[in-house]
């Protein structure tokens, strides 16, 4: 009777575990702007107050290896084919700033999805780049909706 109640709590325990969205499994702090899941929103993260393009991006914890993929896209979520994508890898750390991109190119202002990858998962977040003498508009609901059609959602 004994080892079956402690298969039982081996499976059950999973199922307790707190429940993080596919796309956002860790936390993400971006120019002191922790990153949330909005209600109806299971594709990315959304930083809600824009950002300076030399941002602090942090993590929770230091990790091994932190891989970021900062796509610059549209209003309506379609990425920008003309511009490249800004690509940051750094060892041993718990943040990096934005602006420390392996072709050295500050972020330009504009609308940016980035996957950032740790410890073998990847999150993803929507972000907005400020230019510096402009408020910028925060909506990322066009976003979604780009992407749910893209993913068949809607």
């Amino acid at each position: 009777m004994k080892p079956s109640l402690a298969v039982l709590f081996c499976l059950a325990a999973p199922l307790m575990a707190e429940d993080r969205p596919t796309f956002y499994p860790f936390d993400i702090t971006l120019g002191g702007t922790k990153a949330d899941m909005k209600a109806g929103n299971e594709l990315f993260a959304e930083v809600s107050k824009p950002v300076t393009d030399d941002a602090v991006l942090a993590l929770e914890k230091q990790v091994p290896m932190l891989i970021v993929n900062a796509f610059p896209c549209k209003e309506d979520g379609t990425v920008e084919d003309t511009q490249a994508a800004a690509i940051i890898f750094a060892n041993n750390v718990k943040e990096v700033k934005l602006d420390a991109t392996m072709d050295k190119k500050k972020l330009k202002p504009g609308t940016y999805l980035a996957n950032v990858v740790a410890e073998n998962q990847t999150s993803r977040i929507v972000f907005t780049v400020a230019a510096p003498d402009e408020k910028p508009k925060i909506d990322f609901s066009k976003v979604l909706g780009f992407l749910k059609k893209k993913a068949g959602g809607e």
